[in-house]
C-alpha cells in the first residue's frame, strides 16, 4: 500500500466508525419523550445517512488493503502484527454483509439480528484495526510502516 491508499483507509475507517458510533449511540440512548410518546433523536436520520454514504468508501479501501497489504504480508511470512491484522481481516466479511443485510431485509426480526451482528463485528473490527495500528507503532525493533509499505 502506498501512502495515499493508507491515508484513504485510515480516513474511511474513522469516518465510517465515527458515523456508525454516532448512529448507534443516538439509536440506543437518544430517545426523547415527545408529545405522543418516545421519539427518535432528531440527528438519528442524519447519522444513519452519513454512515450509509461513507461506508462504501471503507469497503473500497478495504479491497485495496487486501490486495496491497494483506496478501503480500501473508505471502512474505512476516509475523509482526499478524494477530491483530488477521483479527481485523476476519471481521470484514461479517461487518460488510450484515451492514448490507440491515438495508435489504424487511422483517423486523431479521433486521434486529443483522443489526446485532453488524454492531458486534464492526466494533470488534475497529478495535482490532486500531490495535493493529497501535501495535505497529510500539513494536520493538520494527521498521516504520512507511519502510515496509513502499510501492
Amino acid at each position: 500500500m502506498n501512502r495515499l491508499e493508507r491515508w484513504c483507509l485510515h480516513l474511511a475507517a474513522l469516518a465510517t466508525g465515527g458515523t456508525g458510533l454516532m448512529d448507534g449511540l443516538l439509536r440506543w440512548f437518544g430517545e426523547r419523550a415527545g408529545e405522543f410518546g418516545a421519539e427518535a433523536h432528531p440527528w438519528l436520520g442524519t447519522a444513519q445517512h452519513l454512515h450509509v454514504l461513507v461506508a462504501p468508501l471503507l469497503v473500497f479501501t478495504l479491497g485495496m488493503l487486501v490486495r496491497g497489504h494483506l496478501w503480500t504480508r501473508l505471502q512474505s511470512g512476516g509475523a509482526e502484527g499478524r494477530r491483530t491484522g488477521l483479527g481485523a481481516a476476519f471481521f470484514i466479511a461479517p461487518m460488510v454483509l450484515s451492514g448490507v443485510g440491515i438495508q435489504v431485509v424487511t422483517s423486523p426480526a431479521w433486521r434486529t439480528g443483522f443489526a446485532w451482528v453488524h454492531g458486534i463485528s464492526a466494533g470488534t473490527f475497529l478495535l482490532a484495526y486500531f490495535g493493529h495500528l497501535a501495535f505497529r507503532g510500539w513494536q520493538p525493533g520494527s521498521q516504520p510502516v512507511s519502510e515496509h509499505m513502499r510501492s
